[in-house]
């Protein structure tokens, strides 16, 4: 190869490199006629949360969405809230990553890429400004690894269920290795990441849309 032809191979890939590194895991919300629009790109990016996922640790997704009025002069007034989760994790039988989100919906993917692609999907919330003046919207998400026992639990919760730790029928020898697995799970140093993102402000002028 030519140096000169090197030369430009190299500076491209040094690119290619930047720009993925660039791509790291985002948080955004925006509007549409007032209504968030909450997307999260580039969060299996690294893969870091795949060969978790591989390696038999759960993601738990958890979403919390407010409201919130822009007072000049004055704190910020807290309006309203949502919150919602997502479990993520891998079948090794099948080979496949398993979604499953609030409301029990269960989807597969053949890989982790289209995995990430419906993580990707834009989620619009019906969260909606009362009465005359500015606000805004603040969303939180937090993508913590789960147990065995902790994605049985959350997934009887997403589908409607109540599980034992909930209802309070559990043991206290259960819920104590449950704490102890939890425990093992943060010493370990395995990833959690935590973004936040805020919407523009807007204007809302009063009344029902």
């Amino acid at each position: 190869m030519r140096p000169g032809l090197a030369l430009l191979a190299l500076l491209a890939g040094a690119a290619a490199a930047a720009a993925a590194a660039a791509q790291g895991p985002a948080l955004t919300v925006t509007l549409q006629s007032e209504i968030p629009r909450i997307q999260t790109t580039g969060l299996l990016a690294d893969g870091k949360f795949v060969g978790l996922m591989r390696s038999g640790f759960p993601l738990r997704l958890h979403y919390r969405l407010e409201l919130w009025h822009g007072r000049s002069g004055w704190f910020d007034q807290f309006v309203s809230g949502y919150s919602w989760d997502a479990v993520a994790h891998h079948d090794p039988l099948a080979n496949e990553f398993v979604l499953i989100q609030t409301g029990g919906r269960v989807a597969r993917y053949a890989t982790a890429d289209e995995l990430e692609h419906a993580l990707e999907i834009p989620y619009k919330v019906a969260l909606r400004a009362k009465g005359a003046g500015q606000f805004y919207f603040l969303c939180r998400l937090e993508v913590a690894t789960l147990n065995e026992t902790d994605l049985e639990e959350l997934t009887r919760w997403l589908k409607g269920e109540v599980g034992p730790a909930v209802s309070g029928d559990g043991s206290l020898g259960g819920a104590l290795a449950r704490g102890a697995q939890r425990l093992l799970v943060r010493i370990a140093g395995l990833p959690r990441l935590t973004l936040e993102a805020r919407s523009e402000s807007f204007t809302h002028r009063g009344g029902e849309r």
